[in-house]
């Protein structure tokens, strides 16, 4: 029960922002003017970027969660169960990186170019 707690505090601290902790955290991007339609939808872009990103660093976070709980285990075919399944989770872990890119990517794509 300990590692799990233990786990799930190291996944609070990974993806809460520091700045969002010490209470210091500003406004990163400008408020555009109304006239200035391509700073505004640039904003909204860098925005939902970094919104996709944390919740994909999330999902990674959790992947790998329980297999490294695996590691710290005193049961040998735990470990060894552990080692098996880094495998799996190391392709995954691409696989989705290269789908979350590839979906930005296209998104991107079609409201640039139409």
């Amino acid at each position: 029960m300990r590692l799990l707690a233990l786990a799930l505090a190291l996944v609070i601290i990974s993806v809460v922002p520091v700045a969002f902790v010490h209470g210091t955290v500003t406004n990163q991007y400008p408020v555009p003017s109304a006239s200035d339609n391509a700073s505004t939808i640039n904003g909204m872009v860098q925005r939902a970027f970094g919104i996709i990103a944390g919740v994909s660093g999330l999902i990674i976070a959790i992947l790998w969660v329980p297999i490294a709980i695996g590691y710290f285990s005193k049961d040998m075919d735990r470990k060894a169960d552990a080692k098996e399944r880094t495998k799996d989770a190391l392709i995954g872990t691409v696989i989705f990186v290269m789908a979350v890119s590839g979906v930005l990517y296209a998104v991107v794509h079609y409201i640039v170019a139409g």
